[in-house]
């Protein structure tokens, strides 16, 4: 039986699934915008894991555009 963070986890992994292929349906483009993004990696699983730190320094930019459809020259 899976606990209630990977239950959360999954619904995370499959709304970001969803939101991707109809992003990529509708042919647009997705650009990130971080700053100062700091990403803490498990090193195992478990509530008690230790984490590694990752730093990004600079900017990592997040939006959406919607194209011409492929199809449509």
């Amino acid at each position: 039986m899976k606990n209630k963070n990977e239950s959360n986890l999954g619904a995370w992994i499959d709304m970001a699934e969803g939101l991707y292929d109809f992003l990529n349906r509708r042919n647009a483009t997705i650009n990130y915008d971080f700053k100062q993004l700091c990403v803490s990696v498990p090193q195992s699983t478990g509530d008690g894991a230790e984490k590694a730190e990752w730093m990004v320094s600079g900017m990592l930019s997040v939006s959406t555009t919607e194209n011409e459809s492929k199809g449509s020259e």
